[in-house]
């Protein structure tokens, strides 16, 4: 019925489950403990690549499903712990989990979407990349809690660094919502001498500046625009050189790279030059910024009018109370109004409305 079919109580084969092969599956009946067994281990060889081996007594991998655990079914059970471990939760909690796996577009607690994940990231680094990388994006854009999309983020692009697939990381932004331009995206290009396009800086704006978060949620296509405009008349073309830049004293940071916490520590995290932290640099992108901004709203402005002079005075009029609504309604939440006085504005500017 649930596409699980049980030989003793135990699992003994998942069937109409999607893209079986990402998933890993145990038929041990020696089911490790949790921080025991025989298990996968990642290192990085002399080379820099990233290599797999068999190890005794490190943890298991927490996304491999062990056929031979019990299931009960059971809808009602608790949310998954953080970090949660396929051997570790409940009965009721795998039946819930293995159902789940045959469409993961349907809503449920967090932790089975990070245990399903875990296993995606190891595929990035030692198994099917493209399947993975593209099934974490589909996740990415079903399930939108905040520590899974920076944590997903981090992966997909040190990932691709690390498998020198360069090409899944030129396009990431349209397929899937990136917070802004990273620190391991700053040291490739740096390291290329790869120049930054209006594309890279408008994510470097998202990061660094909050005003351009709303801008660029309103009209991307108008601030990438200007962007361009400017970066064509202070360099002669619609790219930001950075590889002038003096880094050598720029501090560092601790950055999580993966999430599967049964990585080895110099997998999971790295240390890496924080190119936020380059006064020099983001002085330089910061005024670029400002004149980008200016540019956008002296367009939005002209657009604007443009558009009040086919208008009716009346339009004209219903337009300008919402903005001024909408503006005391901001100075309300940003605390800079109290409640009463933003009742006095309203009533206000209601009164002199129907009074006009």
């Amino acid at each position: 019925m649930f596409g699980l079919k049980k030989y003793d109580n135990d699992i003994s084969t998942i069937n109409e489950i999607e893209n079986k092969d990402l998933l890993f599956i145990s038929y041990d009946e020696q089911i490790p403990k949790t921080y025991r067994g025989v298990v996968f281990s990642l290192y990085i060889d002399k080379d820099g690549h990233v290599q797999c081996e068999k190890n005794k007594n490190q943890m298991p991998d927490p996304s491999t499903i062990y056929i031979h655990l019990p299931i009960t079914e059971d809808y009602k059970v608790e949310p998954l712990p953080y970090w949660p471990h396929y051997i570790d939760i409940e009965p009721g909690q795998r039946f819930v989990y293995l159902n789940w796996l045959r469409n993961v577009d349907a809503p449920i607690d967090t932790g089975y979407v990070f245990l399903y994940y875990y296993g995606l990231e190891r595929h990035l680094l030692v198994g099917d990349f493209d399947k993975a990388f593209n099934q974490i994006i589909r996740l990415r854009n079903t399930h939108k809690n905040k520590s899974f999309q920076k944590y997903s983020e981090q992966a997909l692009i040190h990932s691709c660094i690390l498998r020198n697939r360069l090409d899944m990381l030129v396009n990431l932004h349209e397929k899937t919502e990136i917070s802004g331009f990273s620190n391991a995206q700053f040291l490739l290009a740096y390291n290329l001498k790869m120049d930054l396009s209006a594309q890279n800086i408008l994510q470097v704006f998202h990061r660094a500046f909050s005003l351009s978060r709303k801008t660029i949620k309103e009209n991307y296509n108008l601030l990438e625009e200007c962007t361009k405009e400017v970066l064509h008349n202070k360099f002669g073309s619609d790219v930001f050189p950075i590889k002038s830049y003096d880094i050598s004293k720029t501090k560092t940071t601790i950055e999580t790279r993966f999430a599967n916490y049964s990585f080895p520590e110099e997998i999971q995290k790295v240390e890496i030059t924080d190119f936020y932290q380059c006064k020099s640099l983001m002085t330089d992108i910061e005024y670029i910024f400002n004149l980008s901004y200016k540019n956008y709203k002296e367009k939005i402005a002209f657009e604007r009018k443009k558009q009040n002079l086919n208008k009716s005075s009346e339009e004209i009029k219903q337009a300008k109370l919402k903005r001024d609504i909408n503006r005391y309604k901001k100075l309300l939440s940003d605390k800079k109004l109290n409640q009463e006085e933003f009742d006095v504005l309203l009533n206000f500017i209601n009164n002199k409305n129907s009074q006009s």
